[in-house]
């Protein structure tokens, strides 16, 4: 999957489920201050990510991103690893 790819299913689910609005949505916002993630938005995206691409994060990962393009870095990254 691309990272274009990556960034527009993180970004529906971003909109859809955790109700962000779009415009907030910019690979340098950061996802507790300028979007207010909690640690239940944490989970619903963890788990997003288990249906989306297929692995759970490692215990505490989602708490150490701090922008949306570290989120999408991470997914990216994690898939390659899974590919080898």
């Amino acid at each position: 999957m691309t990272q274009q790819e990556i960034q527009e299913k993180v970004n529906a689910f971003m909109t859809d489920r955790l109700e962000y609005e779009p415009d907030m949505l910019n690979p340098e916002a950061e996802l507790k201050r300028d979007l207010g993630m909690t640690s239940l938005d944490a989970v619903e995206l963890a788990i997003f990510i288990k249906r989306t691409f297929g692995f759970l994060p490692e215990r505490n990962a989602i708490k150490m991103l701090v922008t949306l393009q570290d989120l999408y870095d991470y997914i990216a990254k994690k898939q390659v690893e899974d590919d080898k």
